[in-house]
């Protein structure tokens, strides 16, 4: 009877259209797993790793109750992995699923749709509970066929076996522009053990630069009650775009210079910012293909505020730092206005 839920549930995620129905099918996948977990999930066993904060069992389960992003990124999942069994009819499709938590929200639902000789995953997550979670879940819900192992390790450092070539690559493990968690870093290690044909989820994160007032911004506070759509999300109408600071894909890493952060160019900062007095970065993801997630639509896609201009007035040009090594964090660097001496 469970995977007959799970499986009504997750058709009607990958056919809904409109807002509406994102929440509706999204609630409903919540109080499913709400309703078949008996045990409660632990608040006290985040870790701190060498690139971010994995989240605890419980953060993580709470997730799926940010609804737009669990109905995307099921719908980008669900089109990638659709392509590949296209793209390779005679075998199994590798799935590596980096940080699943303790609901593998974003494979889990979508077996029961894919024959159980065409799924081969490797699950893996740093905290035991969560395993244990996904072990139990597994076994509720009647997917003991599927070829899934379960692999309590920090995805960051995780090196795959020889022989599994990874077909599709996901990895969820964000916070709102990019800071905190460890998305970056377990990005990095994926990308390097990934072959060209392979699929990385999300496709592209893109984080872009601007100058606009971050308390007229879009921002998502409470996923359940004011979720909204990118047609009725306004952003800030005196917005100043200033550049695309960097996109996190399959191509970024094999350049050279992305080691540990990012640095960007200078930026000059504009004498008059009556209307944008901020300093903010925005992130948008490409989950799969035409599967977008923008601005404000989730809690991993609100803005994020650098520094208020009003503060910076002495200097002409600002200078911008990403740095994943250990907790991911923005700083920036100045350029001092340059005084003319008179004749």
């Amino acid at each position: 009877m469970f995977k007959q839920d799970i499986e009504s549930i997750v058709k009607s995620i990958i056919t809904s259209e409109t807002v509406k129905e994102h929440i509706k099918c999204a609630a409903n996948l919540s109080g499913y797993y709400k309703k078949i977990t008996v045990n409660k999930y632990s608040n006290d066993n985040e870790t701190l790793v060498k690139g971010g904060v994995a989240l605890s069992s419980s953060g993580a389960a709470d997730c799926v109750d940010d609804y737009l992003r669990t109905v995307y990124f099921i719908k980008g999942i669900h089109k990638a992995l659709t392509k590949l069994c296209n793209d390779f009819p005679e075998r199994s499709i590798n799935i590596l699923y980096a940080g699943c938590g303790p609901y593998a929200t974003l494979i889990l639902p979508l077996l029961p749709l894919f024959d159980k000789g065409r799924i081969n995953a490797i699950l893996l997550d740093i905290n035991a509970s969560s395993i244990q979670s996904v072990h139990n879940l597994i076994s509720v819900i009647g997917l003991e066929e599927y070829q899934l192992q379960l692999i309590e390790t920090d995805a960051i450092t995780y090196v795959k076996p020889d022989d599994f070539i990874i077909d599709l690559a996901i990895s969820e493990t964000m916070h709102y522009g990019l800071t905190r968690e460890p998305q970056v870093a377990i990005v990095k290690n994926l990308i390097k053990q990934l072959p060209s044909h392979g699929i990385l989820i999300p496709q592209e994160i893109s984080i872009d630069l601007a100058y606009t007032f971050f308390d007229y911004e879009p921002y998502l506070k409470n996923a359940i009650n004011e979720v909204k759509g990118r047609n009725e999300l306004q952003p800030y109408s005196h917005r100043v775009f200033i550049d695309r600071l960097f996109t996190i894909n399959k191509e970024l890493f094999s350049s050279p210079g992305y080691e540990l952060k990012f640095i960007s160019n200078f930026y000059e900062l504009p004498d008059n910012f009556i209307n944008h007095p901020d300093v903010c970065v925005f992130t948008e993801l490409k989950i799969f293909d035409d599967i977008e997630l923008k601005t404000a639509e989730s809690y991993i896609t609100n803005p994020y505020c650098i520094v208020s201009i009003y503060g910076l007035t002495g200097y002409s040009g600002i200078q911008l730092e990403y740095d994943f090594s250990e907790i991911p964090k923005w700083s920036y660097k100045l350029k001092e206005r340059t005084v003319s001496n008179p004749d």
